[in-house]
C-alpha cells in the first residue's frame, strides 16, 4: 500500500509540472491568427444592385448514359457566338463544358414577366 501511494504522490509531482505546459499550449491556441485559403471559383460572388449576371450552361447528364453531352447539341437556343467559358483547372478536370447563354438578369431589379 505504501508502494501505491508514492506512485500517486509521484504521479502528481508531474502532472503539476505539466499544468503551466498545457495553459501555455491552450493560450497559444486561442492567440494564434486563423489561416484560410482560397479556391478559384467556390467563393461566393458580391453583387450591387443593377449589376448584370450572366448563366452559363454546362453539360447534360443521363441515368441512362454515363457520357455528359454537350449542351448546344440538344435542340436549345443558343446565342449567335457559343464561348467556352471554364474558370478553373478544377472545371476542366472535372470534365465540365462551361458555355455562355442567352439568358442574364440584373440583380434587385423588380420585373414582371
Amino acid at each position: 500500500a505504501l508502494g501505491a501511494v508514492q506512485s500517486l504522490e509521484a504521479a502528481m509531482k508531474c502532472t503539476v509540472g505539466l499544468r503551466p505546459v498545457a495553459a501555455a499550449l491552450a493560450l497559444a491556441a486561442v492567440l494564434t491568427p486563423a489561416v484560410g485559403f482560397y479556391l478559384p471559383g467556390v467563393a461566393p460572388q458580391d453583387y450591387a444592385r443593377d449589376d448584370l449576371v450572366n448563366f452559363k450552361v454546362n453539360s447534360i447528364t443521363s441515368a441512362k448514359t454515363a457520357l455528359p453531352v454537350e449542351y448546344y447539341e440538344l435542340p436549345f437556343c443558343q446565342p449567335d457566338t457559343i464561348i467556352s467559358s471554364a474558370e478553373n483547372l478544377g472545371e476542366v478536370l472535372r470534365g465540365d463544358r462551361i458555355f455562355n447563354s442567352l439568358y442574364q438578369i440584373q440583380m434587385r431589379l423588380d420585373e414582371q414577366c
